[in-house]
C-alpha cells in the first residue's frame, strides 16, 4: 500500500477497462488522480467511485485527440492538484470492419491515426514541461502485442501500435537527463469492453486456448504491472516495453502451428 503516495497521476480512457482498472489501482495506493475520458457519464463514475471510497479524484473531460482538450485537461489537472508525476497514456481504439487495405477508408485510417499515436504526442507535449520542472516524473503509453506479431485484417491498428514504440524510446531518451521514465505497457488479449466488441463469440475460446496460461487477461492483471513502472520499483527502467500476456509472445510461434 501507498506505493504512490503524495503522488499526482493522470490516466487517459480512464471511464472503463483498463484505465479505469488503473485509475482505482492508482488511488488505492495513495495517488491523486485525475480522470480523462471522452464518455462524461463513465468517467464521472470512475472518479466518484474513488471519492467513495475515500480517495482524491476528479473527472476532466478530454477527447485526446484534440491539442485544446488536452491542454485544458492537463491545465486542469495541474491547478486542482498541483503537479503531475505520472501519466497513463492509455487511449487507443479499432476499427469497426476488417482493417486491410481494401476495406479501410481514408478517414479510417487518418482517425486511426488520430487516436492511437497522435494522441500519446499531445499529452506528453503537455505532461513533460510539468515534470522537467519537477525534476521527474513517469510516462506509460500502452501498446499492445499487435506491435510485435502481425494478425490478418489489422493493418491500421498494428501500424499504430509498432509506431507508439519509437515515440516510447525516443521521450526515453530524450528526457532520461530529466529523470522522465517513459515505458510502454503491452497487453495482449484482455477482457475490457473494447475487445468484448472487437472479437466474435465465435473465435474467443481458440482464443483463449492459445494463450500459454490458459486465460484472457482481466484489467487488473494489467493495472498491477502499471502500478509497477509508476512507481519507485521501476526507478532504474526507461525506454522499455513490458509485456503482460498471460505469455502469448513467449508462444507465439508455436501458437501458429
Amino acid at each position: 500500500m501507498n506505493r504512490l503516495k503524495d503522488k499526482v497521476a493522470l490516466i487517459t480512457a480512464s471511464g472503463s477497462g483498463i484505465g479505469r482498472a488503473t485509475a482505482y489501482l492508482f488511488a488505492e495506493e495513495g495517488a491523486s488522480v485525475a480522470v480523462c475520458d471522452i464518455n462524461q457519464e463513465a468517467g464521472g463514475e470512475t472518479a466518484a467511485r474513488i471519492r467513495s471510497k475515500g480517495g482524491r479524484s476528479s473527472f476532466f473531460r478530454c477527447d485526446v485527440t484534440s491539442s485544446k482538450d488536452v491542454k485544458e485537461a492537463v491545465r486542469a489537472t495541474e491547478e486542482t492538484f498541483g503537479t503531475i508525476d505520472i501519466v497513463h497514456s492509455h487511449a487507443g481504439g479499432v476499427v469497426d470492419h476488417p482493417d486491410n487495405v481494401l476495406e479501410d477508408s481514408e478517414e479510417d485510417w487518418v482517425g486511426l491515426m488520430n487516436l492511437n499515436i497522435k494522441s500519446h504526442f499531445l499529452v506528453a507535449k503537455e505532461v513533460v514541461p510539468i515534470m522537467i520542472k519537477n525534476h521527474g516524473g513517469a510516462i506509460i503509453v500502452t501498446i499492445t502485442t499487435n506491435a510485435f506479431m502481425n494478425y490478418r485484417n489489422s493493418q491500421a491498428y498494428g501500424t499504430t501500435k509498432s509506431a507508439l514504440i519509437q515515440l516510447v524510446k525516443s521521450l526515453a531518451l530524450d528526457y532520461a537527463a530529466n529523470n522522465i521514465r517513459v515505458n510502454a505497457l503491452a497487453p495482449g488479449e484482455v477482457l475490457t469492453p473494447m475487445w468484448e466488441r472487437s472479437v466474435p463469440v465465435n473465435m474467443r475460446d481458440t482464443i483463449k486456448r492459445k494463450i500459454p496460461m490458459g486465460r484472457i487477461g482481466a484489467p487488473e492483471d494489467i493495472a498491477s504491472c502499471a502500478l509497477f513502472l509508476a512507481s519507485d520499483d521501476a526507478r532504474y527502467m526507461t525506454g522499455n516495453v513490458l509485456f503482460v500476456d498471460g505469455g502469448l509472445m513467449a508462444g507465439f510461434y508455436e501458437m501458429s502451428l
